[in-house]
């Protein structure tokens, strides 16, 4: 159990039981070092799933839109109409569907 106040360890009558710092740090570093240095397979295949889960749904990107417009920009010639974003927006906010 952990006291809310200083964040340490409370006693069973609910008082706070002090620790030594150097050994708290030193028993904290021992288990960062051994869960960083050590993966699981387990841990490893469940990233690797994790990572396929999330780039499956994400959105498609159209990556020749995406040249077109970086293009665009670094040559000044993308324009921005603030009107349309502005109508865009309100839409978004309103819940109206653009006609």
């Amino acid at each position: 159990m952990v006291d809310g106040i200083s964040g340490r360890p409370a006693g069973l009558n609910g008082a706070s039981v002090l620790l030594d710092p150097a050994a708290a740090k030193a028993a904290g570093a021992a288990k960062t070092a051994t869960a960083e240095t050590a993966p699981t397979p387990a841990r490893a295949e469940l990233s690797e799933l994790a990572t396929a889960a999330r780039d499956a749904a994400a959105a498609p990107i159209d990556a020749a839109r995406v040249a077109e417009l970086r293009a665009a920009i670094a040559n000044g010639s993308y324009k921005v109409d603030p009107e349309q974003i502005a109508r865009k927006m309100v839409d978004l906010d309103l819940g109206w569907t653009a006609e």
